[in-house]
């Protein structure tokens, strides 16, 4: 029987300045003391830290579970729909790629974009319980 494992989100730079720019923009905000713009300023913060933080894809013998927080809903792609897995590369300075990231294709040619801290380990992984 395979355990199950658990992979967090990755933070990229991308959701680094998008925190740090809408926290910026939320106290320009308060010190403006607009009260509406600032509610929805700390909602659209909240739900980004969420999301960034607490993003979790979870391994078992049988599914992928992506949970992507508190906020966001569940989503659940068996094994064995899985059909690949491909590394994406993009804004490239030299050899380092700012934007990394994977694409599952599963199911009628469905995709989603996870970002595991681990990324190859979470490649082996799938493929291990997929020979299984």
């Amino acid at each position: 029987m395979f355990p199950t494992r658990t992979y967090r989100a990755r933070l990229q730079t991308g959701n680094w300045i998008l925190i740090i720019l809408m926290s910026a923009l939320t106290i320009y905000l308060i010190w403006e003391g607009n009260g509406l713009l600032i509610a929805a300023s700390l909602v659209f913060l909240l739900i980004i830290i969420e999301r960034s933080v607490h993003t979790e894809y979870k391994l078992s013998q049988t599914e992928l579970i992506i949970d992507n927080g508190k906020l966001s809903k569940t989503i659940i792609i068996p094994i064995c729909d899985i059909k690949r897995i491909e590394r994406i590369r993009k804004l490239r300075i030299g050899h380092k790629a700012i934007i990394n990231y994977l694409i599952i294709v599963y199911g009628d040619e469905k995709t989603i974009s996870v970002i595991p801290q681990h990324e190859e380990d979470f490649i082996n992984q799938i493929l291990k319980i997929r020979q299984l």
